[in-house]
């Protein structure tokens, strides 16, 4: 059964440094480990993170209620494939943080801005027409088909010993492992981070 999470909002009218602090707002829904995620992304800033083992938590900031307001955030769950559904954005500097089990894997597309992948396993689809991608690949092992490409940029992956840049970038290649990475830019750059 599909079904739209939980809406939180959270407002704060204290002052921290003289400014006034963002506005916040939160989803939640259950969501199992080992599960796929599609993420649909109107332009911004989104960090996704591991997170609960058994849920998909967004949390979202705006510099006014009217802002906030106009955000259109939603998560439609089933047993094993989860929407996250982001849209509406402000034109702004609009960031989110996108939580998910450790375990899951993951489709993104991005319009323009920037996406931060960090803590979870899994095999990655990932793409963004304008921007940025960066991925944390703390083992590279785990990974067996992995490409990567920009049409004008750069690729840094220093995951897989690949640094290319220019027009019409790209690398491929396999290993034993058992997930898939693609990352996609049409113009910007793509950082895949190997272990420090």
């Amino acid at each position: 059964m599909r079904h739209f999470g939980a809406f939180t909002l959270l407002v704060s009218s204290c002052l921290a440094a003289g400014q006034q602090k963002p506005l916040e707002a939160q989803v939640q829904e259950k969501f199992a480990p080992g599960g796929f995620i599609r993420l649909h992304l109107s332009p911004g800033g989104y960090t996704i993170t591991g997170g609960a083992a058994n849920s998909i938590l967004i949390t979202y900031t705006a510099a006014s209620p009217q802002q906030l307001r106009r955000v259109k955030a939603r998560i439609r769950a089933s047993a094993s494939t989860g929407d996250v559904s982001i849209s509406d954005t402000p034109h702004n500097n609009f960031q989110a943080t996108i939580e998910v089990p450790t375990r899951s894997d993951l489709r993104a597309r991005l319009v323009a801005g920037e996406i931060i992948i960090d803590g979870v396993e899994g095999s990655k689809d990932v793409e963004v027409d304008f921007g940025r991608i960066e991925v944390k690949i703390p083992e590279p092992q785990q990974y067996g088909h992995r490409d990567a490409s920009v049409l004008a940029g750069s690729i840094e992956a220093s995951a897989f010993d690949v640094s290319k840049g220019g027009l019409f970038r790209s690398f491929e290649q396999s290993g034993t492992g058992k997930y898939r990475l693609h990352a996609h830019v049409t113009t910007g750059e793509i950082d895949l981070r190997g272990p420090q």
